[in-house]
């Protein structure tokens, strides 16, 4: 640029930040004691699966990733402080990661994480009440019990408990909405009544879906998106959950409105 033009702008310097070091931090933050080599394997263990599992749109080997992994972490470890501070890590990094792998990446992410944590075996942690639960409903509902579609159940679960907004990617028939409608009813069948909002963002245009305001009275008219908020935010004493369902294609067009309501900092 010409010196003339390059005074106009401010210089402008991005990092890349560096991972080990908040890693350590915050396992120290959530009392890990040997927070350094834990750290230290954590990012090795992001690097080689960004480099050797397939490439795929949704998966994410960056801070966000890494910040859900070491909350959980944290979680686990409070709640059993007696197990080893490696097993804790171990299991929290294969209970969040595995469930957004593709079938084929699933053997070489257990392997990366066999090499790095040698002699760890952390059985998958059955939750009693919520597993029988799950198998009881997709008795009810006439189903074939497939371990894989069970643990898929728990999965979602897990992943709802760290986060508030989760994906359910597959192709057509690949029992997304066998896996959430189990969720729910088996919540339901616990105690903790769960209802589902479902609804298609596509079949309606950007108005429709969030609201307009009208330009000359400036009154707001309520989309189809709005309204059901309003309904699932009014406070009320029963124990329920409240999920509102995007069953249909993701596009930029509507998702990219919800960036800020889906972030993990709750902005």
């Amino acid at each position: 640029l010409p010196e003339s033009v390059k005074a106009q702008f401010r210089p402008v310097v991005c990092i890349v930040p560096d991972l080990q070091q908040i890693c350590q931090i915050m396992l120290f933050s959530e009392g890990f004691l040997m927070a350094p080599v834990l750290a230290k394997k954590m990012t090795i263990l992001y690097k080689l699966a960004k480099g050797q599992l397939s490439k795929q749109y949704h998966y994410d080997f960056g801070l966000r990733a890494l910040k859900a992994v070491l909350v959980m972490a944290g979680e686990l470890k409070r709640g059993s402080p007696d197990l080893d501070e490696d097993v804790v890590l171990m299991r929290a990094l294969r209970d969040m990661n595995l469930p957004k792998f593709v079938f084929e990446d699933v053997p070489l992410f257990l392997g990366l994480i066999q090499d790095l944590f040698p002699g760890l075996d952390c059985p998958r942690v059955r939750y009693p009440s919520f597993n029988d639960a799950v198998e009881a409903v997709l008795q009810e509902n006439k189903c074939v019990m497939l371990d894989h579609q069970i643990d898929k159940v728990v999965q979602l679960y897990e992943t709802m408990l760290t986060r508030h907004t989760s994906m359910v990617v597959g192709g057509t028939g690949g029992g997304k909405s066998v896996v959430i409608n189990t969720l729910a009813q088996a919540q339901t069948k616990l105690g903790l009544h769960t209802k589902l909002f479902t609804l298609n963002a596509k079949a309606i245009n950007i108005s429709e879906l969030y609201g307009v305001m009208d330009p000359v009275t400036r009154d707001w008219t309520d989309g189809l998106l709005s309204k059901i908020f309003r309904e699932i935010c009014k406070p009320t004493d029963k124990q329920e959950k409240r999920y509102v369902v995007f069953d249909s294609d993701v596009d930029a067009l509507w998702v990219e409105n919800m960036n800020s309501v889906m972030d993990d900092n709750k902005v």
